[in-house]
């Protein structure tokens, strides 16, 4: 059955009835939110202003942070040798083997301001490091007590090839365990410094200072992650801000012009 035409009559003047009041919500709620618009950016504004604040005065602190343990660091260095050796500490040293020997004096060696680069090859003629020392270069190599009873003349002639190669002009060993005197002779005569178990605590300091450095240096690097997060949300904020007042100049603009 078809309709008629009275049906689609009704139909639409329903639909039309529909339409406009969804106009006129439109218009209303258009209205409402350009009367809220001044208001509501206003609002953040503050917000973002109260926030900025809050964020700067956190760097602030993160900042003293970063500042006392940096000083804390360079008093550690300007006083290494008040880190003398007790029992504990020599025993320690005596276990150090392999890569936590390694580790640890590389650390120490660092603190003492020297400058630490590995060779290109790893280990390349027995070398674990070349330190620069002002402008002259010296090849190191770690031995922890385990190897020292095993260095022969072969071992120290390779790492005076290496220092030929490297351009160095000093070869040093430091190691936490004792040479034989055979070998060491043989290391006095082709110029080799070592320092065994007794040179090491009587020229370096005590390895605690790793630690304490270690751990002041962590504590330092937390700070300064905090202060740049913070101080990139104090930078964020600053944006917020100046968006939020383009815009309120334009609404008071607009406001005007209406007027």
């Amino acid at each position: 059955m078809k309709p008629d035409i009275v049906d689609i009559l009704i139909v639409l003047i329903i639909a039309s009835i529909v339409g406009y009041y969804i106009y006129l919500r439109y218009r209303e709620e258009k209205k409402k939110k350009e009367e809220q618009l001044i208001p509501t950016l206003n609002y953040y504004k503050d917000k973002f202003s109260k926030e900025k604040v809050e964020y700067s005065e956190k760097a602030r602190r993160f900042q003293e942070k970063v500042k006392e343990y940096k000083n804390k660091l360079k008093e550690i260095k300007e006083n290494v040798f008040r880190y003398k050796w007790n029992d504990d500490e020599k025993q320690l040293l005596r276990r150090l083997k392999g890569t936590d020997f390694e580790w640890t004096f590389t650390e120490l060696l660092k603190i003492l301001d020297f400058q630490v680069n590995e060779p290109p090859v790893y280990k390349d003629h027995n070398i674990d490091l070349l330190l620069k020392i002002n402008d002259s270069l010296i090849c190191l190599d770690f031995v922890d007590y385990q190897q020292a009873k095993k260095i022969n003349e072969k071992y120290i002639d390779t790492l005076i090839k290496g220092q030929e190669k490297y351009n160095c002009q000093g070869v040093w060993i430091i190691s936490n365990g004792l040479f034989d005197q055979k070998i060491k002779n043989y290391m006095i005569d082709k110029g080799v410094q070592f320092f065994e178990y007794k040179q090491v605590i009587k020229f370096f300091p005590s390895i605690r200072i790793v630690e304490d450095f270690y751990e002041i240096e962590t504590k330092l690097n937390n700070y300064e992650l905090l202060h740049k997060e913070t101080a990139d949300e104090v930078i964020r904020r600053d944006t917020w801000i100046k968006e939020v007042e383009e815009k309120l100049q334009e609404a008071y603009k607009k406001q005007q012009v209406e007027k």
